[in-house]
């Protein structure tokens, strides 16, 4: 037999198709009826051998009534028996075939279900796989970068060191007294070659982060006495724009914190120092509270503000808002960056919320209290 027609008469539906489980046709080779085309159920359980069971007890039990009643079987019974048996026998069979085609229909729609989803996970199964395979180049590449930046900033470090010193020690005189317009020269290449330090400086710290070679050095620190230490740095800095920078110290102490404390110095330093480069007149107000399980930490300006979608992007990399690029030229947008992967290897948050531009910003800086080494 080929096995085009051995598929035929495997496959429900078809017409050649011989229902293994059902005897009579399995010992006939064919389909009697083409209801038995749609029928998988054994002989005893075939609808239309029900009918036929029915059909001789309904015979029976009308002859055996109608002798019983008249003493005989009146032509008229048998008449009325067998128009009443085709009747039944009509409706009988158009219920059935409807009920044998709509299990047969609901078969196809389970067998073209159970087809799709084997597509799907075949299709799932293979874009995971490309998925997984570009992820891990990707982690290659990632690991690439993030070791080449390393590499080219330790190479930086040490000659941007050594100008800087240099420059510094031309501003004091160690080489003798300069003029007026030499000063304002090498002061602009002094302060060019701090502004590269701290560059390459935050280009190691997101190397060290993203190789996972970032260490933490934590001891429990009255998070209150950093803050106004960092505030104290800064605040020439807030006089010279005639800004007020305005610590608003609890009156008792807070419980301490298990921090690392110059990197989370780092993070409070950042943000004060964005919120006066960002801010033309008011003021800058550091706030901090204790909460159930944390201390936050709130830091507000009246500057320029940010947009809804500078919120959402403001702790990406190289990523500044439009007050940045309207106010300064210099700065790569990675501080508040640095800060985020800082926070967040202390089990922390950093958000921050404004009404929109022109409305100031604030900054929060959640640590935990009880935090795990």
């Amino acid at each position: 037999m080929k096995k085009s027609e051995q598929f035929q008469r495997e496959k429900t539906g078809n017409l050649g198709y011989v229902n293994k489980n059902c005897w009579l046709v399995k010992a006939l080779n064919y389909s009697p009826y083409k209801r038995c085309q749609y029928c998988e159920f054994k002989f005893h359980n075939c609808l239309f051998l029900h009918y036929q069971i029915i059909s001789l007890i309904l015979i029976i039990f009308f002859l055996t009534l109608s002798f019983l009643i008249e003493g005989k079987i009146s032509k008229l019974g048998i008449i009325f028996v067998f128009a009443l048996i085709v009747i039944y026998g009509y409706f009988f069979n158009k219920s059935t075939e409807k009920i044998i085609n709509a299990n047969f229909a609901q078969k196809k729609a389970k067998e073209a279900l159970e087809e799709l989803n084997e597509k799907l996970e075949e299709q799932v199964e293979q874009r995971t796989k490309e998925l997984r395979k570009a992820y891990d180049e990707l982690k290659v590449l990632s690991k690439a970068k993030s070791e080449f930046i390393s590499m080219a900033s330790h190479q930086l470090r040490t000659p941007l060191t050594s100008i800087k010193g240099y420059v510094s020690m031309l501003l004091d005189g160690d080489y003798g007294e300069l003029g007026k317009d030499k000063k304002q020269a090498l002061s602009n290449v002094f302060q060019s070659s701090e502004r590269l330090i701290k560059l390459v400086g935050e280009l190691l710290d997101i190397s060290r982060i993203e190789l996972g070679k970032i260490e933490l050095n934590k001891n429990k620190t009255q998070i209150e006495l950093l803050i106004r230490s960092c505030c104290e740095e800064l605040n020439q800095q807030a006089k010279e724009k005639k800004l007020a920078l305005v610590f608003q110290e609890p009156k008792t102490f807070l419980p301490k914190v298990k921090i690392d404390e110059l990197k989370i110095r780092q993070v409070i330093l950042n943000i004060i120092d964005n919120a006066i480069r960002y801010t033309k007149q008011g003021k800058i107000e550091v706030g901090i509270e204790q909460k159930k399980d944390s201390i936050l930490i709130a830091i507000k300006d009246t500057g320029d503000g940010l947009t809804e979608k500078e919120t959402g992007q403001i702790f990406e990399g190289f990523i500044r808002g439009s007050a940045g690029a309207d106010f300064f030229a210099d700065g790569a947008g990675l501080g508040l960056y640095v800060s985020k992967k800082y926070i967040d290897i202390h089990n922390g948050k950093i958000w921050v919320v404004s009404p929109g531009k022109g409305k100031g910003a604030t900054f929060f800086v959640e640590l935990p209290i009880g935090i795990k080494d």
